[in-house]
């Protein structure tokens, strides 16, 4: 494993400059902008819409070149010092978290969605309209919907866009959204000592920046990963490999690399081999245990699913997202991700005691130099949950109901916030969404109408939950280290920078080119299916799930078995990490990818020992630069050009 950044006795400087934090907070508009350009319209690479945020890494290299190598030359004063990229990297990560499918790719065409797609089919006019909370939808003052329509449809050349109706909502959603980022900051800063002090998680993806803001920090010094033979040749082949699919896309004779293929015959389930050079170089850099227990248990839980298909042994309950088909599989992972999270907590029970006492004053020093004091952290907590508590009851929840939601959203976070740390995985989706599980798990008999329609509402600004400001503020944590003092509230104005720009920018790329022509998935589907379901499960008269309750505690107690197995026993083979990622389809995806790193790094370190896994190491660190370096570019081309439909860099 790598030294962590704080390690380093050469990653010297102030990490808040004014030109640190203004260069940051100008990214983090720009992110606002380029996410949401290049995803919904351009539909080219998502460099925005998953975990790895590799726009953020790309701008970061855009910084190093730019400022170290080019201006530097002239004004040696002008080169960003390591803390200040460090600093930089953290806001772009975070805020480039939200800017498309972390938040903005759901959030603004569901405010739109219930009214534009209702027809005589889902019945959402009749089931939803009179129900729904008029101040989260763009309508019009008068209640109508032509802002909408115009929306999806695109304006007529000349005509100025309604801004209108979309001023009360973006106003209503932003305080409630940024409440629940504010309180998974204050998390992660709560939690930073202890995952990466204490547990020392390997946080993969951030040391692909790591070691970027290492060369600006030693510059041409001996052991700079520049002067690695193998970090440029496996950077070389990743940008061979991703920009053929430009090549061909601009030129159509130039064949493409794509390893993608589907065993059938296995059984009811097709089992999918797919090659994704990411997911190879960033697995390489994790445990071999964690890694063989995710590849490992990802085939068992496919094996599970074909057995309960081929015997039509599944619950009959639609929840929507997470393991397509098998609502029982999403039980389980809901009762392992409260065991994890209470496991986790319990792991930190000494941690989280002196980060109450330094609160209450009667440990001081305790938190120095962590993204903010210990005392402000639990305040922003509590601020944000009785902010979001207002706002569930304002939307129709019940006190104890919108409780019990705001609690599994959080664990929901916190568990896959964890899975990236650990494990690394590029994109991820989550196996369970809390809005979907509570309708199972209590009754929409129970629940009424009007806090099932709530539950849509919750459910439209994270419908495929596949990136959380959670996570990249982990990693920004990761990179400042323990000297990172304010970071949460330089966060937090990225967040807030990267909403307002990214949510403005969408809103009028719907009524500049039309939303229903644009991301088909992002834009159109998932807001459908979302208030579809929603509209379904509000005529409902479903008692809670028994069976599906039975699926949660075996979840959570096999949960519970691997914990107490990884503590207790030195020789147990499963991390139970790997449990909690086995019922994501992305992850049965890239089995093989994954498979195919551990295979690897066991050969390499096997026979070639500490010296060369160090070299493959820095080849595969390479492999995934040169994806994160070729999906920028060729979408710098296709904003150039135009050109929509340019995938290079998708998971």
């Amino acid at each position: 494993m790598p030294p962590h950044p704080e390690a380093d006795e050469r990653a010297p400087g102030t990490l808040a400059t004014p030109r640190s934090v203004l260069l940051g907070c100008v990214l983090c508009g720009l992110i606002g902008l380029a996410g949401p350009y290049w995803c919904f319209y351009l539909m080219s690479s998502t460099m925005f819409a998953d975990y790895h945020t590799a726009g953020a890494t790309f701008s970061l290299l855009l910084l190093i070149v730019v400022f170290n190598l080019g201006l530097a030359r002239a004004w040696p004063r002008s080169g960003l010092r390591g803390g200040e990229l460090r600093l930089i990297t953290a806001m772009t990560l975070t805020s480039g978290s939200i800017a498309t499918s972390g938040l903005i790719a759901y959030l603004v065409p569901g405010m739109t969605a219930p009214y534009y797609h209702a027809n005589e089919t889902n019945l959402m006019h009749t089931r939803l309209w009179p129900h729904l909370p008029k101040w989260l939808f763009a309508l019009d003052p008068d209640g109508g919907t032509v802002a909408i329509r115009k929306f999806w449809l695109g304006l007529p050349a000349g005509e100025p866009i309604p801004w209108g109706p979309w001023i009360r909502p973006l106003t209503c959603w932003g305080i409630f959204v940024l409440a629940m980022f504010a309180c998974m900051l204050a998390v992660m800063t709560i939690m930073r000592k202890q995952w990466m002090d204490h547990e020392h998680l390997s946080y993969p993806i951030a040391q692909v920046p790591a070691e970027l803001c290492r060369v600006a920090e030693r510059g041409g010094a001996s052991g700079s990963i520049l002067r690695s033979r193998a970090f440029w040749i496996g950077g070389g082949i990743a940008f061979l490999l991703a920009s053929s699919a430009g090549l061909r896309h601009y030129f159509g004779f130039f064949p493409a690399f794509n390893v993608s293929h589907r065993v059938t015959g296995l059984g009811p389930m097709d089992l999918p081999v797919n090659l994704r050079p990411v997911v190879l170089g960033l697995v390489f850099l994790i445990p071999n245990r964690v890694a063989f227990s995710v590849w490992f248990l990802a085939l068992v839980s496919w094996v599970l699913r074909s057995f309960l298909r081929a015997y039509n042994l599944g619950l009959n309950e639609w929840m929507l997202y997470g393991v397509v088909g098998h609502p029982e599989l999403q039980h389980m992972a809901m009762g392992s991700m409260i065991a994890f999270t209470a496991g986790s907590l319990w792991v930190a029970r000494r941690h989280l005691r002196r980060v109450v006492l330094c609160a209450l004053g009667r440990q001081e020093g305790y938190d120095a130099g962590e993204p903010a004091s210990y005392r402000s952290s639990l305040l922003v907590l509590a601020a944000g949950g009785v902010v979001a508590l207002v706002w569930f009851r304002l939307v129709g929840f019940q006190f104890f109901f919108g409780a019990i939601l705001l609690l599994l959203t959080f664990v929901v976070y916190y568990a896959m916030a964890r899975v990236i740390a650990q494990c690394g995985l590029p994109a991820i989706n989550s196996p369970v969404v809390p809005s979907p599980y509570m309708a199972s798990a209590f009754g929409t008999s129970l629940l009424g109408r009007e806090q099932v329609i709530g539950l849509g509402t919750h459910l439209s600004w994270h419908a495929d939950l596949r990136n959380s400001p959670l996570s990249g503020a982990g990693h920004g944590m990761y990179l400042t280290g323990r000297r990172s003092g304010g970071l949460l509230w330089l966060l937090l104005v990225g967040l807030v920078i990267t909403y307002v720009a990214g949510t403005l920018f969408t809103v009028r790329l719907g009524y500049r080119q039309g939303a229903s022509g644009m991301h088909p998935w992002y834009v159109n589907n998932s807001s459908n299916l979302t208030w579809y379901w929603t509209s379904a499960m509000s005529q409902a008269d479903r008692d809670p799930s028994c069976a599906g309750m039975a699926w949660m505690g075996s979840g959570a107690v096999v949960m519970a078995a691997l914990m107490v197995a990884q503590r207790l026993l030195f020789w147990w083979p499963i991390h139970p990490v790997g449990f909690l990622t086995s019922g994501a389809y992305l992850v049965t995806a890239f089995w093989f990818s994954i498979f195919l790193a551990w295979f690897i790094k066991v050969l390499v370190t096997y026979f070639g020992g500490g010296s060369a896994y160090r070299a493959g190491r820095r080849f595969f660190i390479g492999l995934v630069l040169g994806y994160f370096v070729a999906g920028g570019i060729w979408a710098i081309i296709d904003t150039c050009a135009r050109s929509v439909g340019n995938a290079v860099f998708v998971l």
